[in-house]
């Protein structure tokens, strides 16, 4: 959604639907895809060219919605820029329908939150991407199963051929790397505290190389080189035979994530593979599987100095704030993870994947306090009627949604309140 004015922005879309034209546009662009006799849910997917949102939003349509609809179908805009990745919605099933539209109003419905309209002819569902990641992270907590995505054949077959061209063995393990930096997106600065420096990661390359993986990192092509390493680990976006269907090859058959809270991030999730998250900052819907292992980030009073313990980052209010200029304007500092951390990581879930340790293995005293913590945030959130307005009323972390990494909740004093 637009940064600025997003209320003016809303209230004039929906004056947009509320116009007949705009509903014509929108029955004539979907009626040649439905069928006589099949129950079809539509909806609109507004971020088609966001990786995260292009992954994000059909797996939790699919799991939501796929149960109840003979056919889903996706209206969305032409897919451009460094985000967009056309194979990701090759994957997302046969269930499903995708609609490209030249139409500069009915992509952007997609922002709007007006429930599911019985239009007689197939139901509309007009779900932001708040809402629909809340209703989400509800089904999932009352049990519900996830549906995961499908890999094609074609891309299967484009994908080993490449691991063949880079000379990896059969059988030889491969991680996923992503690592936000400041290059991606440079103009949106108020995202700049969510990047990380990826030569803090070398120690936790290296760790996988001993240990036998090998490493493909993904990420944009401004993106700081990785020089000096052994040929098992491949920058794929720098290679001559990269196409952005490797990216969704290498998400859907890796043996596991070392990634941040960004687009692919999504699309490892899309296909059910495990990540370690690191360099990871609190936000409210974000929501991981219940395997993966999250390392966050530290955060301190910018006054003072001092590194702020779990309930004072709860209760300054801090995993309700996206911005980077906001997060300033509260006082708070972000600080990265160091190399160690890192490395301890990777040797945590190299151990996992070589079944010498339980990669969950955590105090489960110290879990339940971080989990204990994140319930009563959330009743605050549920309390206040703005942020229910604004499907801000979840808290992932409150859950099962991942499970912080040994050294988060061994920090000294971390679940204390001062």
């Amino acid at each position: 959604m637009p940064d600025d004015d997003s209320s003016r922005f809303l209230t004039e879309l929906q004056q947009e639907f509320g116009k007949p034209e705009t509903m014509d546009r929108l029955f004539q662009t979907v009626l040649p895809h439905l069928e006589a006799g099949k129950k079809t849910l539509v909806y609109i997917l507004a971020q088609v060219e966001r990786i995260g949102h292009a992954a994000m939003e059909p797996l939790f349509l699919k799991t939501l919605y796929a149960a109840k609809y003979d056919r889903i179908v996706i209206v969305t805009g032409k897919g451009s820029g460094a985000g967009y990745n056309p194979f990701i919605l090759k994957c997302i099933g046969p269930e499903f329908v995708v609609v490209e539209t030249d139409d500069k109003i009915l992509p952007l419905l997609g922002f709007l939150d007006n429930a599911i309209h019985d239009l007689q002819l197939f139901d509309l569902c007009l779900a932001s991407p708040q809402r629909l990641i809340r209703e989400y992270g509800r089904y999932v907590v009352s049990g519900g199963d996830i549906r995961f995505f499908e890999l094609p054949a074609s891309i299967e077959k484009s994908g080993n051929e490449f691991l063949k061209l880079v000379g990896k063995p059969d059988g030889a393990p491969f991680i996923l790397l992503h690592v936000r930096e400041p290059s991606y997106l440079p103009e949106k600065t108020f995202h700049r505290f969510r990047c990380a420096d990826v030569g803090a990661y070398t120690a936790a390359i290296q760790e996988f190389v001993s240990a036998g993986f090998w490493v493909f990192r993904i990420g944009d092509s401004q993106s700081t080189p990785l020089e000096g390493y052994s040929h098992e680990v491949v920058d794929i976006v720098r290679h001559e035979a990269y196409s952005k269907e490797l990216d969704v090859f290498l998400a859907a058959r890796c043996a596991f994530g070392f990634n941040y809270a960004s687009g692919p991030e999504a699309l490892l999730r899309a296909f059910g593979r495990t990540a370690a998250t690191v360099n990871l900052h609190f936000e409210l819907l974000r929501l991981p599987l219940r395997s993966d292992v999250l390392l966050f980030k530290h955060y301190a009073d910018m006054e003072s100095g001092k590194v702020l313990t779990y309930p004072e980052i709860l209760d300054r209010d801090v995993p309700a704030i996206t911005l980077g200029n906001k997060l300033a304007e509260a006082g708070i500092e972000i600080r990265q993870n160091s190399p160690d951390e890192l490395r301890d990581v990777a040797r945590l879930m190299i151990n996992w994947h070589s079944g010498t340790q339980e990669r969950l293995s955590v105090d489960p005293e110290k879990l339940e306090r971080f989990r204990a913590l994140g319930r009563t945030y959330e009743v605050s959130l549920k309390e206040d009627a703005e942020k229910r307005l604004e499907n801000h009323d979840f808290y992932a972390y409150a859950h099962d949604f991942g499970v912080p990494a040994p050294s988060v909740l061994a920090r000294e004093g971390y679940l204390d309140r001062p």
